[in-house]
C-alpha cells in the first residue's frame, strides 16, 4: 500500500498536478490518522480484555476463598452447637444432685470441651491483591469497598478468638477442665491397648470434686466455656450471613463481566 502510495505521489509531482498531490496527501494523511486511531483503539481492547479477565479471575479466587472459609465456619458451628448442648447437660445433671460424682461417664464429657479452633480467616487472593497494587483492576467500587470490609470484619473476629483462646480458654478453663477429667484418645489412636481407664484415677477425680472449692472450679469453668462458646457462636453464625452476601454479590458481578 505504501509503495503505491508513493508511486502516485511522482506521477502526481511530475506531472505538476499539486492541488490533486495536496488532496491526495491530506487523504494519505487521513488514512495514516485512522490507521493510528484504529490500532490504538485495538490496543486499548486487547488491555481492556485482558484486565477484565485479571479480574474475574481475582474475583473468583476471592469467592473460593470465601467457600472454602464458609466450609469451615460450618464446621466451626456444628462443633460448638455439640460444646454448648454437653456443658449445659454437665450443668445440668451437677443441679440435680449437686454433685458432680453421680455424672455418668464426667470425664468422657469433659474430654469434650477440651478441644479449642482457630477462626478460618481465608484471605489468600485478597492479600496478593493488596500486595500487586492491583485492588483498582475491580472496577466496581461498591463491590471493592465490600470486599474490604468483609476482610476487615474476619480479621477483628480472628483476633477475638485468639485473645479468648490464649486469656480465658488456655489461660483459666483448660487448666481446670485438665484437672478434672483423664484425656482420652479415642479420637486419635487405634490401638485399643492404648484407650485404658484407670480406675483408680478416676476415683480420685471424683473424690476430688466432692470438695467444694473443687467443685466450684469446675462449675466456673464450665459456665465460662459455655460464654466464651456462646459468643464464638454468635460470631460464626453473623460470618456464615455475611460470607453468603459476599459469595453473592460477587458471583454476580461475575456474571456481568461475562455478558
Amino acid at each position: 500500500m505504501i509503495h503505491l502510495f508513493r508511486k502516485l505521489r511522482q506521477k502526481l509531482i511530475k506531472e505538476n498536478r499539486v492541488s490533486k498531490y495536496l488532496a491526495y496527501a491530506v487523504g494519505e494523511i487521513l488514512l495514516v490518522v485512522i490507521g493510528i486511531i484504529l490500532a490504538l483503539q485495538f490496543s486499548n481492547w486487547n488491555q481492556k480484555r485482558a484486565e477484565t479477565k485479571k479480574e474475574i479471575w481475582y474475583l473468583d479466587n476471592i469467592a473460593n476463598d470465601m467457600f472454602n472459609q464458609k466450609d469451615g465456619l460450618l464446621n466451626l458451628k456444628e462443633y460448638y452447637t455439640e460444646t454448648l448442648t454437653t456443658a449445659k447437660n454437665i450443668l445440668l445433671d451437677f443441679k440435680q444432685s449437686m454433685s458432680y460424682t453421680s455424672i455418668d461417664s464426667l470425664s468422657l464429657k469433659i474430654n469434650k470441651l477440651m478441644r479449642s479452633d482457630s477462626y478460618p480467616n481465608i484471605d489468600n487472593t485478597y492479600r496478593e491483591l493488596l500486595s500487586s497494587g492491583q485492588v483498582s483492576l475491580i472496577e466496581n467500587d461498591s463491590l471493592v469497598l465490600n470486599i474490604i470490609d468483609f476482610y476487615l470484619y474476619t480479621d477483628e473476629i480472628e483476633n477475638v478468638f485468639k485473645v479468648n483462646q490464649s486469656q480465658v480458654f488456655y489461660g483459666e478453663v483448660y487448666k481446670t477442665l485438665n484437672k478434672y477429667s483423664e484425656i482420652d484418645l479415642f479420637e486419635f489412636v487405634e490401638d485399643e491397648n492404648l484407650l485404658f481407664k484407670d480406675e483408680e484415677v478416676q476415683q480420685y477425680i471424683l473424690k476430688e470434686l466432692e470438695k467444694p472449692k473443687n467443685r466450684l472450679e469446675l462449675t466456673n469453668a464450665l459456665k465460662n466455656k459455655i460464654v466464651i462458646t456462646t459468643d464464638y457462636l454468635e460470631n460464626v453464625n453473623e460470618s456464615l450471613k455475611l460470607v453468603d452476601k459476599m459469595i453473592n454479590e460477587i458471583d454476580n458481578e461475575i456474571d456481568i463481566l461475562l455478558d
